[in-house]
């Protein structure tokens, strides 16, 4: 009977080992595929039709495209938290008339979301 004691004793390790190696696993890549600033700025575009540019002098420059006519938007703030395994994106942009657009993201698996 102690054999047999033994014998689930080892099955259960066996699993306990193989569930750890999966969770380390899945952790890694959920890591590995965490969206970055650049995928941001590159789903901005895609889904709020704001474009960035690099201006020398101004460095970092947005416009957004609303009816085929190009508005110029200023970077007023924001803030982009790396927690490992998602990101949270926030950008604050005036346009010229001072009107505020706030653009919120969670980014997960290389894939962004409004929040």
């Amino acid at each position: 009977m102690k054999r047999e004691h033994k014998q689930h004793s080892s099955k259960r390790g066996a699993r306990l080992r193989t569930g750890i190696v999966v969770l380390v696993v899945l952790l890694v890549i959920l890591v590995m595929t965490n969206p970055n600033e650049e995928d941001f700025v590159a789903w901005l575009a895609s889904e709020h039709d704001i474009h960035s540019s690099y201006d020398v002098n101004e460095g970092r420059t947005f416009t957004q495209t609303i009816d085929g006519e190009g508005k110029k938007l200023h970077l007023k703030g924001g803030h982009i938290r790396h927690m490992g395994i998602y990101s949270t994106y926030s950008y604050r942009f005036a346009d010229n008339e001072e009107k505020e657009i706030q653009i919120e993201a969670v980014g997960i698996m290389n894939m962004l979301w409004n929040r």
